[in-house]
């Protein structure tokens, strides 16, 4: 029960329901959602626990609407973590795997050449290509490690801004990905994973600079969980 209404008021500031800095009133949740009161602080305790909201004067629980600053040091901190996920994925790769990741990879292809670039779809795509690297490397604890951080809250502008060219970009750096690992290049996969990051990070900084303080915010995740993503867990089928 806990874990399910954790999932539902996740997805409720994902979508833009809770902006940074509202507050999370126990008592309007438990009427939303048709539960009692002892799951829904359950579940505050978890996204306490995660950073996704804080408790202030009287216990109040609020959004956290996360700093630009902190954002860059998301994608730095993963800059690191994830080349050694892809090059152990790298030393595990098996034909399934990369099957997957093509697919991947084709879908948000077709997603980005839409006539208006499906960004939420790309964005959940992309969040289950780095998942599925993360996975393949055979190292529990380590793909949560780095799930732990990829998934932080992230305040828009993320892919919501994101011009019809940089997704492009991106894009062709999975492809660059999926290439070393077919290779099972582990220390390509590793350089490219790199050089992709840190070109994410070159265009959050870009997106940053560019929106106004006074603009509204929209609450969104990088890394949505598997519960709440739009697409299903099972591997995307190609036209």
């Amino acid at each position: 029960m806990a874990g399910d209404i954790y999932d539902r008021i996740r997805a409720l500031i994902a979508s833009g329901a809770y902006l940074g800095g509202d507050v999370l009133p126990e008592s309007e949740l438990a009427a939303r959602l048709g539960v009692s009161r002892t799951p829904i602080r359950e579940a505050m305790r978890r996204l306490q626990a995660e950073g996704v909201i804080r408790r202030e004067a009287y216990r109040r629980a609020v959004v956290v609407d996360v700093d630009p600053n902190e954002v860059i040091h998301i994608f730095t901190a993963r800059a690191s973590l994830e080349p050694i996920a892809v090059g152990m994925a790298a030393r595990h790769s098996d034909d399934a795997f990369l099957k997957e990741l093509r697919e991947l990879h084709e879908a948000m292809d077709e997603a980005i050449h839409e006539s208006e670039p499906d960004r939420r779809l790309y964005r959940d795509l992309n969040a289950r290509f780095h998942r599925v690297i993360w996975a393949q490397g055979g190292n529990a604890f380590f793909a949560e490690l780095v799930n732990l951080v990829a998934r932080k809250p992230v305040v828009s502008p993320t892919f919501n801004s994101w011009t019809r060219a940089e997704l492009m970009r991106s894009n062709r750096q999975h492809g660059d990905l999926v290439e070393a690992l077919s290779a099972a290049d582990a220390e390509w996969a590793e350089a490219a994973m790199r050089a992709h990051l840190l070109s994410s990070r070159a265009t959050y900084r870009r997106i940053s600079a560019d929106t106004p303080e006074a603009a509204p915010r929209k609450q969104d995740w990088m890394f949505p969980d598997p519960g709440t993503a739009e697409i299903k867990p099972e591997p995307v089928s190609v036209r």
